[in-house]
């Protein structure tokens, strides 16, 4: 026995060393081709009157999620500009036969989880109390009240984040960016103010709630401990005589980016570091044919601490403590922005770096190394996302609002893998624009004069945060400093004067 237990150790050992004489470490393994997902298919119905309901049966766990998406267009509100903002906070406060207090403890005892803005809703809980779950939240979809007191609270609320959003220089940058990507006649370039809150009422809540809340504009996903039947009796039940209406639809020009590149700048004196946003609209909707090339792009630039962006402006040049970029799809505009909050004495060459990097990623093809790493990431990131039925809910409205292949999420570990490196460098030519951008500047305006080298016209253009055209400090300053000058010209003659008579009194004598 003894002798075969030696036997079968120099065997291994002997087997081991064979192998390690063919095995080249220095090779990195080729990662396994991605296999389909195994996520639930959505089984779908719609109501009469225009609901439409999907179905995600995951029996896994006793709960079961309610998720309503409404399907709104953006609209230009003007001097009301703000209902949408008051409205998501008023929402769900209250019903015809619930006060807040009574409706907040009737979810409590079912230990259930429940939300209402003005774009979705959800109630989320265990399935043996999902009736009364789902009874409790129609109430609220169905039969909302807006009260003086909701109404006036989330007014205050708003107006304090205002405030707030003055004196915070990375707020005042991404509403300025808003303001002058997207234009004020564009819904996404409105700005809440004080002045557009007090002109709201609470009969634009009202018709807010009648204009755009309706079935035949929402989607119901149902997802969890639940079968297609008794999801189809629940929505049945409370949902049949919600009556469907016409709801407005809005199209506005889609906005374009600057033709040149264009400083702006809002001036905040004494703030030691600039906030720097660089950015532009994109004609970039959701899941076009290359969203998973422009994705991965968009991580090798500046998605994270590996980024290309983050690595030169931190761990290179030490001008920030992060810098990162975003490539966001929208359903009437997208865009690109590239930002950091940098120390201010170094704000020019800080911008130096970013657009170096935007021009660098356009010019030069990313490594294999760079496509492999950003690969994992997204591969890594979607696996962890199928965890929570929210995720499952949303790829259910995707797939039907899209017109996606019904196995497009299965496959979406495989859209990841088809990203080659050619890929990537035609979405950073089709989407990297470092020629065509706002550069917007938050900070001290005695860093301003350094930046009129990246304005195409040689010119800096000063902004209020409200996006409001404003005169430079140091215009206003250079204006007092003639003054004087002239004010100290005409004592200078004076005393000239002066002295001539005096001599000449002297001269007589």
């Amino acid at each position: 026995m003894k002798k075969n237990i030696i036997f079968l150790a120099i065997f291994a050992i002997s087997f081991a060393t064979a192998n390690a004489q063919t095995l080249d470490r220095s090779i990195q393994p080729k990662p396994a081709p991605a296999n389909e997902i195994k996520i639930k298919d959505a089984q779908t119905f719609v109501l009469d009157n225009g609901l439409k309901v999907f179905v995600v049966e995951d029996h896994k766990l006793p709960q079961v999620l309610f998720s309503f998406n409404f399907d709104i267009y953006d609209k230009i509100y003007g001097e009301k500009t703000g209902v949408s903002d008051i409205f998501s906070e008023v929402a769900g406060t209250g019903t015809t036969s619930k006060t807040k207090s009574e409706l907040n403890k009737s979810f409590d005892l079912l230990g259930a989880n429940f939300g209402f803005n003005s774009k979705s809703g959800y109630v989320k809980g265990l399935t043996k109390y999902r009736s009364k779950m789902i009874e409790l939240f129609a109430d609220v979809l169905l039969n909302p009240i807006f009260t003086d007191e909701e109404f006036n609270l989330a007014k205050t609320q708003i107006k304090s984040g205002l405030a707030y959003l003055s004196s915070d220089p990375a707020q005042m940058v991404e509403i300025v960016s808003e303001i002058l990507m997207y234009g004020k006649n564009h819904p996404k370039g409105e700005m809440v103010t004080t002045a557009t809150l007090e002109n709201i009422s609470i009969a634009d809540l009202e018709e807010y709630y009648k204009t755009f809340i309706a079935p035949n504009n929402t989607r119901l996903v149902v997802v969890g401990d639940i079968t297609l039947a008794e999801a189809k009796a629940e929505v049945e039940k409370y949902f049949k005589n919600w009556e469907k209406h016409d709801v407005p639809e809005y199209n506005y020009d889609m906005p374009k980016s600057p033709d040149k590149l264009r400083v702006a700048f809002v001036n905040k004196t004494g703030a030691p570091q600039s906030q720097v946003k660089i950015c532009y609209p994109l004609d970039y909707k959701p899941y076009s044919d290359d969203s998973f090339s422009a994705s991965i792009m968009g991580n090798i630039l500046g998605g994270g601490a590996s980024g290309r962006l983050f690595q030169n402006l931190r761990e290179a040049h030490s001008y920030t403590y992060g810098c990162y970029n975003q490539l966001v799809a929208g359903d009437v505009v997208g865009y690109y922005a590239a930002s950091a909050g940098v120390k201010g004495e170094v704000t020019d060459s800080a911008i130096y770096q970013i657009l170096y990097e935007m021009q660098r990623i356009v010019d030069s093809a990313v490594t294999e190394k760079d496509v492999a790493a950003s690969k994992a990431f997204y591969s890594g990131d979607f696996g962890r996302s199928l965890q929570r039925p929210e995720t499952v809910a949303a790829f259910a409205v995707a797939i039907e609002k899209y017109n996606l292949p019904a196995d497009y999420f299965k496959n979406y570990l495989k859209g990841i893998e088809n990203v080659t490196i050619e890929s990537v460098q035609a979405a950073a030519k089709k989407y990297i624009q470092p020629k065509n951008a706002w550069i917007i500047v938050v900070g001290d305006e005695k860093y301003a004069a350094n930046l009129k080298q990246y304005a195409a016209d040689g010119k800096i253009e000063f902004y209020d945060m409200y996006g409001n055209s404003a005169e430079s400090k140091s215009k206003a300053g250079c204006d007092c400093t003639i003054y004087y000058l002239a004010a100290a010209a005409v004592v200078l003659l004076i005393v000239f004067i002066v002295l001539r008579r005096a001599a000449a009194k002297k001269k007589k004598k």
